[in-house]
This record gives structure tokens, C-alpha cells and sequence, in this order.
């Protein structure tokens, strides 16, 4: 075989592994490197893994996929974006008062556009550090806030009433996003909200799924940064099952 010849062979092959790479990724929605290695062992694909790298990188440069975290990768072109008005008001209040403390906030009003069944009051959920709760819900509620303090499933049961302005405080939990990052991102809103639906009867099961279906399916979300956070919350694996029932033909969440 002559040397013009074998470079010919070799492009082939290396075309054929991105077409492969591209076939693989239009049927999914989101995707692990880690997913498509065995994709490709299990179609006894020889490949490498510089060139899987190299055609990754190659298909997110032609807008074919998208990054989404940490050897994470998605067919969806959009980010997912939200409207911080419904806590716009209320961070403000904290960083005039506790300039100092960081904290992060969201209320189920920031997703209203993915209910099914549109609630008729809207809960805000303020996450800081445990020993200034305290002093975060005398102050809250003087300014005329409907305020609870970490209340628990029982608690939330007896007392608790979901009414307008509602506030409820957590201790916060470790987490990647930058200090001063008072707007809590979709990524942590999705895990929140799913062990707030527990904690406080925010909705049914059925009607979380759907929430988390319609975001994850049309917007592009960080899969690792999400993932990260649901495991230092310990509830990974109900976020990967989660993930397996929004679209289990789309992507399968290793």
C-alpha cells in the first residue's frame, strides 16, 4: 500500500468515527463520554481516545453538540435562562442587611412556564449559613414575609402555610458556585426543588417529573454541576432516575 493510499485509509476511518460520533449524539439529548465509549465497545468499534476527544471537540466548534459540564455533552442549542424578578426584591433585602453573608435564593416562580398544574401561591427558598437563619427570618418577617425556619416534614404538615410571600430557610448546603452568587442556578433549583417537594408538599411526584422533563428535554442544563450538587445533597441516584425517566430513549445518565 503506497503512502497516499494509506493516508486515504486513515481519513476514511477517522470520518467513519465521527459519523459514528454524530449518529450516536443526534438520537440523545444529553450525553457522557462516558456513554459513548461503550457505545462504541459495544459496536466493536476500534477507536481512540485522543480522536474521540478530537471529534467531540471538532462537532461542539461545527454547533452540532454542546457542552454540558464535565465530560458532558448535549444536542439542545439553548441554556437554559430564567427571570430573577420574582427574587430580585428579596436578595436585595439580605445584601443591604447582611452584606456580608453569602446566600443563595429561587422561588417556584422562576419556572412557573413548567408546571402542568399552575400552583395558586408561589414559595421562596433561601439558602444560608445555619447560624444566621435565625436572624434572617426575624428580619424577613419584619419586612412583612410569611417566613419559616428549616421546618421539617412534620413541622410542614402541622404548621406550615404556602400562602403569598412565603419564605422558607435552609442551611446551605457546599457547593461550586462562586461566593456571592445570591441567584441560585437551574442546576441547583432542579435538586432543591425536588427535595422540597418531600420536605413540604410542594406538589406530587408526577407533577416534579414533569417540571424536570420540560426543562431538562429544551434547555441545555450543566449535567456535572447538577449531578455534583445532587450527590453532595445525597440524593444522586434519585437524580439519575430522574434523568433515566425524562426521556430514557434520549440519554442514559451513568
Amino acid at each position: 500500500m503506497g503512502e497516499g493510499d494509506r493516508k486515504r485509509k486513515v481519513k476514511n476511518i477517522m470520518t467513519t468515527i465521527k459519523e459514528h460520533i454524530h449518529n450516536y449524539a443526534k438520537n440523545e439529548r444529553y450525553f457522557n463520554i462516558n456513554d459513548l465509549r461503550n457505545y462504541f465497545n459495544e459496536k466493536k468499534i476500534d477507536y481512540k481516545n485522543d480522536t474521540l476527544k478530537k471529534y467531540l471537540y471538532l462537532l461542539k466548534t461545527e454547533n452540532i453538540i454542546y457542552g454540558a459540564g464535565r465530560g458532558w455533552y448535549s444536542t439542545i442549542r439553548h441554556d437554559f435562562v430564567f427571570d430573577r424578578k420574582p427574587v430580585e426584591e428579596i436578595g436585595a433585602l439580605i445584601k443591604d442587611k447582611f452584606p456580608l453573608l453569602d446566600f443563595s435564593c429561587w422561588s417556584t416562580e422562576q419556572i412557573k412556564g413548567f408546571f402542568h398544574h399552575l400552583p395558586s401561591q408561589f414559595v421562596t427558598f433561601v439558602y444560608a449559613d445555619k447560624d444566621f437563619l435565625q436572624a434572617l427570618k426575624d428580619f424577613l418577617t419584619d419586612k412583612g414575609y410569611n417566613t419559616y425556619l428549616n421546618p421539617r416534614k412534620s413541622e410542614t404538615e402541622k404548621y406550615v402555610e404556602l400562602k403569598n410571600q412565603t419564605v422558607i430557610l435552609r442551611p446551605s448546603i457546599s457547593s461550586r458556585e462562586p461566593k456571592n452568587q445570591c441567584f441560585a442556578k437551574i442546576e441547583k433549583i432542579l435538586v432543591d426543588l425536588l427535595m422540597e417537594t418531600k420536605k413540604v408538599n410542594l406538589m406530587d411526584m408526577g407533577e416534579c417529573q414533569k417540571i424536570f422533563s420540560n426543562i431538562l428535554l429544551n434547555y441545555r442544563v450543566n449535567m456535572a454541576e447538577m449531578l455534583d450538587y445532587a450527590e453532595r445533597r445525597k440524593i444522586k441516584e434519585k437524580m439519575r432516575t430522574m434523568c433515566n425517566d425524562t426521556k430514557s430513549t434520549y440519554a442514559t445518565f451513568l
